[in-house]
């Protein structure tokens, strides 16, 4: 079934409404106007006829003829009033030419529509015998029955009145029907044009567009529907630039991870094969070999190597996870005092000075174990790598801890490199030296597992290396 537009479905439910509301309007005037015009007419007449007898009784015989002559001027009519033996009588509806009825007799001959009477008072609404216009006819009995008043009153006027109503009523109908055109069209248009902007939008925001907004200012549900799909675009596009990095950092890890055990495998193999070369030949009583007192602790001394880098590798695939530990407060201060106690007796037997000046306390918010290894680390990479006679450096600048040691500075196209597991620059960075080529790469993987900003640049002078944490 073929879907109907927002706005001609809006246009034809809110003018079908308003012309049920004219045609319900129009068939009430119709039908009521005259029952409700001919009540009001016939209770105002009773009023009239009452006040008249009660002036006629106050009133003196003189100044009787003028209260008799202002009622039927003002209702038209031809009125009888006799009182205290005096007639005084008024034909004005006989002028017109219609004689009704004979207003001195009993209307014997005169068919009653409708009759109204309080004890006093008897109003009733008749039919003209001569097939004219209905009349009020009233009479009314003055106290004592010292005399009466009869009077009839032509309906012509009211007949005229609501002739004339339902006369227009077609003109107000359709006045009323172009109206009721405009006002749907205007009403729809104002309606749905915040929809459609929320439906064109959310077109863009299915195909991810940037910049995509609902901008609708109704001051309603509209808009807060409008400022709901904003907030959850929003939220969508963030979770999705999350998601992409996330899904970037765990390609990165994966790729660490592979470049990792790739090194590691090519790492392991050298002194497993030397191992495994010694303990043959001398199994076999080969040449030297046979000397077992000399190759055997080569041996252990290579095994105790092999077991030192694996633990690092080990260090080195827990660096990528934080979930291992909650973050706790450190005093940086305390904790690099605390780290480079052992490094100073190591560095003191090589004739390096470690020298740090991180007095004042200052606090900082990681995992303790990820901190710790971070900075023995980079206390071990400076003590193996500093100058004989040369000057370790550990100090605060605002919120940059760093660390700066004397040494050949390393070349630029050696150091994009030197963040590779097991990666050595030159034949002065070998094993032999105590590195492995693991140190470095367990910093970088920690400080980016914690979103720690760094930097590993040459002195100024080029008189050493300088490594910058920004905390």
């Amino acid at each position: 079934m073929k879907k109907r537009k927002l706005f001609p479905k809006t246009f034809l439910y809110t003018f079908s409404l308003m012309m049920v509301i004219v045609a319900v309007s129009h068939l009430l005037i119709y039908i009521l106007l005259p029952t409700v015009y001919n009540y009001r007419q016939r209770n105002e007449l009773e009023s009239d006829i009452e006040r008249l007898c009660e002036d006629i009784e106050d009133m003196e015989d003189s100044g009787r003829l003028s209260l008799v002559t202002q009622f039927a001027g003002k209702w038209n009519a031809d009125i009888v009033v006799k009182y205290d033996g005096y007639t005084y009588e008024m034909n004005l509806l006989n002028a017109g030419g219609s004689e009704p009825a004979d207003i001195h007799g009993n209307m014997e001959n005169v068919d009653v529509i409708a009759e109204k009477t309080d004890g006093r008072i008897k109003i009733s609404l008749s039919q003209n015998p001569k097939g004219k216009t209905d009349f009020f006819y009233g009479e009314r009995i003055f106290s004592g029955e010292k005399g009466y008043v009869k009077t009839t009153v032509s309906r012509q006027q009211i007949e005229d009145a609501v002739s004339t109503v339902i006369m227009i009523l077609p003109v107000t109908a359709f006045v009323c029907t172009i109206v009721s055109i405009v006002f749907a069209l205007l009403y729809s248009h104002m309606i749905t044009k915040p929809i459609k902007q929320i439906s064109d939008v959310t077109k863009q925001m299915q195909e991810l567009s940037s910049g995509a907004y609902c901008e609708v200012h109704t001051h309603d549900e509209i808009e807060t529907l409008a400022d709901n799909v904003n907030r959850m675009y929003d939220s969508l596009i963030k979770t999705i630039h999350d998601l992409e990095q996330e899904i970037h950092k765990v390609e990165e890890m994966e790729v660490q991870k592979t470049n990792l055990l790739r090194s590691a495998s090519h790492e392991l193999k050298t002194p497993v094969t030397a191992v495994n070369a010694m303990l043959e030949n001398m199994i076999l009583d080969v040449g030297k070999y046979k000397d077992h007192s000399v190759y055997l602790p080569k041996c252990k001394m290579l095994m105790e190597q092999l077991s030192v880098m694996i633990k690092e590798i080990l260090d080195a695939s827990k660096a990528e996870r934080t979930d291992m530990e909650d973050d706790e407060e450190i005093d940086l201060s305390e904790l690099v005092e605390q780290i480079a106690e052992p490094y100073r007796m190591i560095a003191k037997s090589k004739g390096i000075c470690i020298k740090t000046d991180i007095s004042k306390q200052f606090m900082i918010t990681y995992p303790v174990s990820m901190i710790k290894k971070v900075i023995s680390n980079l206390l071990s990479n400076t003590v193996s790598y500093t100058s004989k006679g040369g000057t370790i450096r550990i100090y605060l600048d605002g919120e940059k801890l760093i660390f700066e040691n004397d040494c050949v500075p390393i070349p630029s196209e050696y150091l994009k490199h030197i963040f590779e597991p097991f990666y050595r620059p030159d034949d002065s960075r070998d094993r032999n030296t105590g590195g492995n080529g693991l140190g470095l790469y367990i910093v970088d993987t920690i400080l980016k597992t914690l979103q720690i900003s760094y930097s590993f640049t040459a002195m100024e002078n080029d008189s050493g290396m300088r490594f910058m944490i920004e905390l």
